[in-house]
């Protein structure tokens, strides 16, 4: 009997925990698209998602406008990084702006906190790292291949610490 009772409760407590958080990151983001923007308020790269269902037609407009008010809004003062969520009933934006570059995350559901941590990680760490390549928008487009993939891994629930120094070609037609 207490062999019987040694074997039930381990799985009768990870079947109680399943529901309260061990869900994966990636299923509470349910993130549509990351958008980066350089600080004249052009964009730079935009990654959507596979996985998530796309917005309903209704709710596109004010997402996108929401995503628009932000990058087109003033600049903070100083050297800080501004940072502003919108809800759109279960959608949501997350905008986090550095000093060079704006970066907004479109997403389905309630992971905002989660998201504007990453944001913030991947603005500052993006920023620090290529600084002197940030000062126009054409320099800044020589490292669309490296916010590109950064930027996969704020989808899938990972902010590389470092990305691999990776050289890209700027295709054309």
């Amino acid at each position: 009997m207490l062999g019987f009772l040694s074997s039930i409760v381990p799985a009768a407590v990870a079947m109680l925990a399943l529901p309260f958080g061990l869900r994966s990151r990636v299923e509470e983001k349910n993130v549509r698209a990351v958008y980066l923007f350089h600080r004249s308020g052009d964009p730079l790269v935009t990654v959507a998602s596979e996985y998530v269902l796309p917005i309903e037609s209704t709710q596109l407009e004010p997402v996108l406008g929401a995503v628009r008010d932000f990058v087109d809004s003033p600049e903070p003062a100083g050297r800080g990084i501004q940072q502003t969520t919108r809800r759109f009933g279960e959608e949501g934006v997350v905008g986090v702006r550095g000093q060079f570059v704006s970066a907004c995350v479109v997403f389905r559901g309630r992971a905002d906190g989660i998201i504007r941590r990453d944001l913030v990680r991947f603005v500052r760490d993006f920023e620090e790292r290529n600084e002197d390549r940030l000062g126009s928008w054409e320099e800044a487009t020589s490292l669309a291949g490296e916010a590109s993939l950064a930027m996969t891994g704020l989808m899938d629930g990972q902010v590389p610490s470092d990305p691999a120094r990776l050289e890209f070609v700027v295709a054309s037609n």
